[in-house]
């Protein structure tokens, strides 16, 4: 997240991937991790589609050469798919390059390899408010106590109006998910997923970009970068490059 990215160095060298939500849009390659789920509970599924990257941060595979992050989270060397472990399990794939959206804080991040998990769908339109979102990470588990967990944390909150994060840099196609000092995605949760959906079902609607408002970086509404608004883009770069090869 935008300035989850600062404290995850300062306070707790982690991060919010959402990597941590701590983030500013389309801020240059920063250090490496930053925000994790506050208040939430060990994974109750396995997500396929859930990357833990090299640099602390989160991801989400939506093609199997192809996972979505943040370009805050900066550059990663490989990523873990597909488990609830942080540091085994599921399978470990090279990346060997990272497009980013110009102006935006979405990066695409390329396997030298594909992977065997099952990508997760992307949202065609944002949720309304008052859906009900999943939120999933390795973020700070306590804020300002900062306390990294090794199993993949999950929690249910709500979509807000986009609005509702204007002040952590969000626009119109963006989303921003509902929190408070006790439930919140924080450091270390900065690229990964905001998903609406149902076990084994499950759309990703944002990745994770930082704290929605400016009084703090955890502990308060997060900002994701809408995928809705950039599916076009995203498909565009994966045929684009998948075609060259």
């Amino acid at each position: 997240m935008r300035t989850v990215v600062r404290a995850a160095l300062g306070a707790c060298v982690v991060l919010l991937g959402l990597a941590g939500p701590a983030v500013a849009a389309a801020s240059p390659t920063p250090p490496t991790a930053q925000p994790s789920i506050i208040g939430g509970g060990d994974a109750t599924e396995t997500y396929s589609f859930m990357v833990s990257l090299s640099n602390g941060c989160g991801g989400s595979l939506v093609a199997p050469q192809w996972i979505v992050t943040a370009n805050h989270c900066g550059d990663a060397t490989q990523g873990r798919i597909g488990s609830t472990d942080k540091n085994s399990g599921g399978e470990v794939g090279q990346i060997d390059r990272r497009i980013t959206k110009p102006g935006t804080d979405l990066t695409l991040m390329h396997l030298s390899t594909p992977a065997k998990a099952t990508p997760v769908f992307m949202a065609q339109a944002n949720p309304a408010p008052g859906t009900s979102a999943r939120l999933i990470g390795w973020g700070c588990t306590s804020w300002p106590a900062c306390q990294h967990p090794t199993t993949l944390q999950e929690i249910d909150l709500q979509v807000l109006a986009s609005s509702a994060c204007a002040a952590g840099g969000g626009g119109a196609g963006d989303v921003c998910i509902s929190g408070d000092r006790t439930h919140s995605a924080c450091h270390g949760d900065s690229g990964g997923p905001a998903l609406i959906g149902s076990p084994g079902r499950w759309t990703l609607i944002g990745e994770t970009h930082g704290p929605g408002d400016n009084n703090g970086e955890c502990a308060t509404t997060t900002l994701y970068t809408g995928l809705a608004q950039h599916v076009a883009w995203i498909q565009q770069q994966i045929g684009q490059l998948q075609a060259g090869r």
